[in-house]
């Protein structure tokens, strides 16, 4: 583990510039006091009083934000070495959609003990489906039979409830129906046999994925090759701003994981160099995805037509920013896709789609804590809130890639200075290439 330091009873990060992402202003020179794990005041710079021993960080042309969310990952699919990657990148929260239950509950305890570096981790999965396509999906085998998977998820403490578009349309309601019952949200996909207005007006609480819009009813006679062409005919029509007002009428959250899927359509595609990286990533990971590509190579029509699906997607997502949609952001990391990176990149995504460099920000810190009811402890920088926090070198409302330029990590009270983060890339590395 790399070396590490515990907040002191007091630290004053002195001079520092705050972004407020709830009230959407850059607070300039402020004094932010911490003790323990918690943030004890944020206000204008000035000589502060501090009894006791407290360490002084100057803050001075550096911006503080609140610790960023990846709200869909799959923390066994990417292996351990997953964990200091996150930290080391300013990720303090994980929202696990889909994983080995004993191994989120080591690593819970193991980073709740200070054995392990990693983020904390929401528990959502493991997931119900008609049929199940790897090890974290179970099919709970009738309606029945999801009302009572929904009640043992339920009774072993999980946070919400995730579906697949693989569910049976009765199964689907039946845990819609016991997922109320038990005050549990449920998330995920929206199943084949299932319309996107149908989940909005019957509680699902979180989408997840903008492909999900167009899994099922909406594509079931079309190839592959004319959904993208569909997608962009169907923006063309006033459905889309009908559908997304539901969304807003309903609170139906949506988390679209573009950077995911424009990641996943790369790796498809043998024309594009490998992004050195990818050493963060499991050996395994890499190796079983390569092996993969080299028994099913996809033919040149079929990589354009990925590449055109992810535009489409792209463009969806724009229009939902557009109407108003309330959107998370989440990577869908898992396999030999990128870990940590992949957030950012997700951030600029969501700019590229037409959220300002702030709104973007919120949908991986504020937006995040409203969604999960964490708002009281984490999502803004204020007293009495959890001191998980992102020291920035650069302005991240100017460019919102600055997000990149981590200079020191607070969390689960230590501080991780430039040189610890270091020492966490080099051993995510090192775990990778032996995982």
């Amino acid at each position: 583990m790399a070396a590490q330091s515990a907040t002191p009873a007091t630290l004053v990060i002195r001079h520092v510039n705050v972004v407020d992402v709830k009230n959407e202003a850059l607070l300039k020179d402020q004094d932010v006091v911490l003790s323990g794990n918690r943030i004890v005041s944020v206000e204008p710079a000035k000589e502060t009083r501090i009894n006791g021993p407290s360490v002084v960080i100057d803050g001075r042309g550096k911006f503080l934000i609140p610790g960023l969310w990846d709200c869909h990952i799959h923390l066994s699919w990417t292996t351990s070495s997953a964990l200091p990657l996150l930290t080391a990148l300013g990720l303090t929260e994980v929202r696990d959609l889909g994983s080995k239950l004993t191994d989120l509950e080591r690593w819970r305890a193991q980073i709740a003990d200070g054995t392990l570096v990693g983020p904390h981790i929401m528990r959502v999965g493991p997931i119900l489906n008609g049929k199940a396509f790897n090890p974290y999906q179970f099919v709970p085998g009738s309606a029945e039979g999801t009302r009572g998977a929904v009640r043992l998820l339920t009774y072993l403490g999980m946070d919400e409830i995730k579906v697949h578009r693989r569910l049976p349309r009765d199964w689907y309601f039946a845990a819609l129906d016991e997922s109320k019952t038990l005050n549990i949200r449920l998330v995920g996909h929206i199943p084949m046999e299932v319309t996107p207005e149908e989940a909005s007006n019957a509680g699902q609480y979180m989408i997840e994925h903008t492909e999900t819009l167009f899994e099922g009813t909406f594509s079931a006679k079309l190839t592959d090759a004319e959904l993208p062409g569909a997608i962009h005919a169907w923006l063309a029509t006033d459905q889309p701003d009908q559908l997304f007002a539901t969304f807003v009428r309903n609170g139906t959250w949506v988390d679209p994981t573009l950077s995911g899927y424009l990641e996943a359509a790369n790796l498809l595609d043998p024309a594009t160099p490998v992004d050195p990286l990818y050493r963060y990533v499991a050996a395994s990971q890499r190796k079983l995805a390569a092996d993969q590509m080299k028994q099913h190579p996809l033919a040149v029509t079929e990589i354009k037509t990925t590449h055109e699906h992810m535009q489409a997607l792209a463009d969806v997502t724009a229009r939902m920013v557009k109407d108003h949609v309330r959107l998370v952001a989440g990577t869908d990391a898992a396999g030999p896709r990128l870990v940590g990176f992949s957030l950012h990149s997700e951030l600029v995504d969501l700019v590229r789609a037409g959220m300002t460099p702030m709104q973007a920000l919120q949908t991986a810190t504020l937006n995040p804590a409203i969604a999960f009811d964490r708002i009281s402890d984490l999502g803004t920088i204020a007293p009495g809130k959890l001191a998980d926090l992102v020291l920035l070198d650069a302005n991240p409302l100017e460019h919102i890639e600055n997000t990149q330029r981590i200079d020191t990590v607070f969390q689960n009270g230590q501080v991780y200075s430039r040189n610890d983060l270091d020492q966490l890339l080099a051993t995510a590395e090192r775990l990778a290439a032996a995982n």
